[in-house]
């Protein structure tokens, strides 16, 4: 192969290398597009409640404390499996044993005592049963009612409700900004959405009594609403 056969093939292998990259740069997406947001919120009532109790006790030693908490416990989940509330919805959320501290000036801390602290999770699914629930804890040992947090199970069609509203409002902003542009909306190029609760926040109770002392019910407690927030993200294609 000669000098002047080579040299051609390099030219036209480089000619092509251009159209095929040039073609490549044709083909890059210039469409016209408009990305909005939208928002959209369902208020429901809450139809479950979770209630945070504790059981708190202190003793000389250690073995004392642990043993006197247990048997609080034990009569507080017993009694609130009597009244209907199932051993799956009792749980443990927190155990601690801790020894307290005797401080005097210019001496080391000097031991006084042990505390233990168990912090019980009531899942209430009758909300008109929250007030006799904690009385009932109360009643049978527990000494410490610290809140409430009101929330919604099964909540699907609000969901669906809350991300329509989400996607309408999002059409509406397009709509208006496609008229301002003098264009108009032919289709959507891409779309995400999601959606969540936004529970009330817990209501602290922060109530400590005696075991046994009364009820901890001294005033209604109403849990407010729930909202289902949605979000939607629409990139619509314009002309």
């Amino acid at each position: 192969m000669n000098r002047f056969k080579l040299l051609l093939i390099v030219l036209l292998t480089t000619v092509g290398l251009f159209v095929f990259s040039s073609g490549g740069f044709a083909s890059e997406d210039l469409t016209n597009v408009i990305t909005v947001n939208g928002n959209g919120i369902v208020k429901v009532s809450p139809n479950m409640a979770d209630l945070s109790f504790a059981v708190v006790t202190e003793a000389a030693d250690a073995g004392t404390a642990t043993t006197q908490n247990a048997n609080l416990v034990n009569k507080v989940i017993n009694a609130l499996k009597n009244s209907g509330i199932p051993q799956a919805d009792i749980t443990t959320a927190g155990y601690n044993l801790h020894p307290k501290y005797i401080y005097e000036e210019n001496k080391s801390p000097k031991i006084s005592g042990y505390e233990v602290r168990n912090e019980i999770l009531v899942t209430v699914r009758d909300l008109s049963k929250v007030g006799n629930t904690i009385d009932i804890a109360v009643k049978n040992g527990i000494n410490q009612v610290q809140n409430i947090r009101f929330y919604v199970e099964g909540n699907m069609d609000q969901k669906i409700k809350a991300l329509r509203q989400a996607i309408e409002e999002a059409r509406s902003k397009a709509e208006v900004i496609a008229a301002a542009i003098g264009k108009k909306i032919v289709g959507v190029k891409s779309a995400t959405g999601d959606w969540y609760n936004d529970s009330p926040p817990p209501i602290i109770l922060e109530k400590r009594m005696a075991a046994g002392a009364g009820s901890a019910m001294d005033t209604p407690i109403n849990p407010g609403m729930v909202e289902i927030r949605a979000s939607a993200q629409i990139v619509y294609i314009i002309q």
